[in-house]
C-alpha cells in the first residue's frame, strides 16, 4: 500500500521504502479476496435480489443519500457507469470481497509482527467478511461495495500510527466520516481496533506514552468525523430506523434495553455449537494474553477481561445510542469483526495449539453456513416466483380483471418460506433471519417484484397504509379460492389472501 505522507510531501525514497514495506500485505489480500469469493459463490449464483435490491433493478435509482451515505451515491455511478442503476452482478459482491480483502489484509499486518501470514491466521480473518450478519451485506447486489468500504476505511486508519499525531488524528477523522457516508453499522470497528491495539501494546510490556497519545488522537478524530456527519450531512431518518437521540435522563435505559435486544438476537440467531466456540475463542484470547504477558498475572487478566467488555460494547457501534436503532443483521456485523481482532490475537501466539482450534472450527463453520445460506436463497426465489405466476393465473382467468377500467390491487397475508427450508429452519434461526420471503403484504419492499415486475394491466398497486383504506375491512366476495391464496373483489377492488 503506499505511503500517502511521502507521496504528499514529496519524499519519494520514504514513499519507496514504504511500499517495500507494505508489499507483504499482497498475499494475504490476494488469498483472502479469492476465499470471500468462494465463499459467496453460493449467493453471486442463487442471483437474487435482495430487499432494495427488488426497487433498485426496476427504477434504477440508489437514493442512499436518503441516509447520508452520500459516497454510495458518488461512487454507484462510478462503479455503474451511468447515473442509471443497472443490475451488474456480481461485479460489487465481488469488488465488495476485494475491498474486504483489502481490510483483511491491513488488519493483519497491524496484528502481525513478523509478517508471516500462517492458516491460523487465515481461519481468523474468515469472519471479517463470512460472518453470517455481514452476508446480508454480501448478499445486496447494489449495495455490497460500498458496506465493505465502510470496513476498510475503518480500519486503514491505524495505519498512520507510526507518523505524526497530526497525520494520526487526520486519518481517524477522515476514516470516521467516509465510514459515515457509505454505511454507518461499521461505527464500532475503528474504537474496537484502537482499543485492542493499545491493550497489546501495554501488554507487551512497551511504554505507553505513543500509544496513549496515537489513542486520543485517534478518538479525537473520530469524534471529530462523527460530530461533522451528524451537523452538516446527516438527514433526519424515522421510518423502520430512527437517528434521533433521546434525552439525556432517558438515554441510559434506552441503551442498556438497546444492548439486551442486540444480545437476544445474537443468543437466538447464532446456533448453540457457535456460541459455544465463540465463548471458546474469548478463553483462549485469555489463556494467550495472560500467558505472554510482559505485566504481572493478575493485572493482565483484569485488562484482558476489561479489554473485551469494552470492545464487545462497541461492537455495535453507535446504535444503542439511537430511539429506534437497525437491529438487521446487517447492523450487527460488528460482532465478526470483534472476533476476527481476537481470533488474531490468539493466531499470532506461539503453540497455544488448544487456543488456536476454536478459531479454525468457527471459521470452517461460518465458511459452509455461506453455502447454505446462499443455496436458501435460491430455493426461496423458486418458490417465490412459483406462488406469484400462481397469483397471476388466477387473476387472469377473472372476469373482473378483463372489464375495463383500471383495478385496485391488494395484498394480505404472507407465503412464508418456502417449504423445502421447513425443516432447516426449525434448526437454524440465522437462516430465517436472513432469508427474505419477497412476496408479502406491505414490508417496504416485499410487494415490489409483483407488483412492477410483470407487467400487471391496468392495475393500480393499492398500499392501504398510503391510502387509508383496508380491503379486508370491505367483505368482499371470493372470486377464486385455492390452497395457496384466496381471491376477493368488487367494483375494481381486488384483494389477494396469500395463504
Amino acid at each position: 500500500m503506499p505511503d500517502f505522507k511521502a507521496i504528499m510531501v514529496g519524499k519519494w525514497g520514504e514513499w519507496g521504502k514504504g511500499s517495500k514495506e507494505h508489499r507483504c500485505m499482497f498475499r494475504p489480500c490476494a488469498i483472502m479476496f479469492v476465499v470471500y469469493v468462494l465463499g459467496i459463490f453460493a449467493i453471486l449464483r442463487a442471483n437474487f435480489n435482495y430487499r432494495d435490491d427488488l426497487v433498485r433493478v426496476y427504477n434504477g435509482v440508489g437514493g442512499w443519500d436518503n441516509y447520508g451515505r452520500h459516497i454510495s451515491n458518488i461512487f454507484s455511478r462510478v462503479i455503474h457507469g451511468d447515473k442509471y442503476l443497472t443490475d451488474i452482478s456480481p461485479l460489487p459482491q465481488a469488488l465488495a470481497a476485494l475491498l474486504i480483502a483489502m481490510a483483511a489484509a491491513i488488519v493483519w499486518y497491524i496484528f502481525s509482527e513478523n509478517k508471516r501470514f500462517t492458516l491460523v491466521n487465515l481461519a481468523a480473518l474468515i469472519p471479517l467478511g463470512l460472518f453470517p450478519y455481514f452476508l446480508q451485506c454480501m448478499s445486496y447486489k447494489f449495495d455490497a461495495p460500498y458496506m465493505a468500504l465502510s470496513v476498510l476505511v475503518s480500519v486503514a486508519p491505524l495505519l498512520f500510527w507510526k507518523y505524526g499525531y497530526w497525520e494520526v488524528f487526520g486519518a481517524a477523522a477522515i476514516g470516521s466520516l467516509v465510514m459515515c457516508l457509505t454505511y454507518q453499522s461499521s461505527s464500532g470497528i475503528f474504537p474496537m481496533l484502537v482499543v485492542i491495539t493499545c491493550f497489546g501494546k501495554w501488554n507487551s510490556g512497551d511504554k505507553m506514552k505513543k500509544t496513549l497519545t496515537n489513542a486520543v488522537c485517534s478518538a479525537g478524530g473520530y469524534v471529530l468525523g462523527l460530530v461533522f456527519f451528524k451537523l452538516f450531512l446527516m438527514p433526519e431518518v424515522g421510518s423502520y430506523v430512527t437517528n434521533s437521540l433521546p434525552g439525556l435522563r432517558e438515554l441510559p435505559a434506552v441503551v442498556r434495553e438497546n444492548i439486551m435486544k442486540y444480545c437476544y438476537y445474537i443468543t437466538t440467531d447464532l446456533k448453540i455449537g457457535w456460541l459455544a466456540l465463540i465463548f471458546l475463542v474469548c478463553l483462549g484470547f485469555l489463556y494467550v494474553m495472560v500467558r505472554d504477558s510482559k505485566r504481572k498475572r493478575y493485572a493482565a487478566f483484569f485488562m484482558s477481561i476489561t479489554t473485551l467488555f469494552i470492545m464487545l460494547a462497541f461492537s455495535f457501534g453507535v446504535y444503542p445510542l439511537f430511539s429506534k436503532p437497525l437491529f438487521a443483521p446487517r447492523g450487527m456485523y460488528g460482532l465478526g469483526v470483534f472476533l476476527v481482532f481476537i481470533g488474531l490475537s490468539v493466531s499470532m501466539a506461539q503453540k497455544a495449539y488448544l487456543a488456536k482450534a476454536p478459531c479454525i472450527i468457527l471459521a470452517w463453520c461460518f465458511f459452509v453456513f455461506s453455502f447454505t445460506y446462499g443455496n436458501a436463497l435460491r430455493e426461496q426465489q423458486d418458490y417465490a416466483n412459483f406462488r406469484i405466476a400462481a397469483v397471476i393465473n388466477d387473476l387472469n382467468s377473472l372476469d373482473i380483471m378483463t372489464d375495463s377500467g383500471k383495478k385496485e390491487l391488494q395484498l394480505s397475508g404472507n407465503i412464508g418460506h418456502a417449504p423445502a427450508l421447513e425443516n432447516m429452519l426449525k434448526h437454524n434461526h440465522m437462516v430465517k433471519r436472513l432469508v427474505p420471503t419477497q412476496f408479502q403484504e406491505i414490508k417496504r419492499v416485499e410487494e415490489w417484484k409483483f407488483f412492477h415486475y410483470y407487467g400487471l394491466k391496468k392495475v393500480k398497486w393499492n398500499w392501504s397504509t398510503k391510502t387509508g383504506e383496508n380491503f379486508q375491512k370491505l367483505d368482499l366476495p371470493i372470486l377464486k379460492d385455492t390452497m395457496y391464496h384466496t381471491i376477493r373483489g368488487k367494483d375494481g377492488r381486488v384483494l389477494i389472501e396469500l395463504k
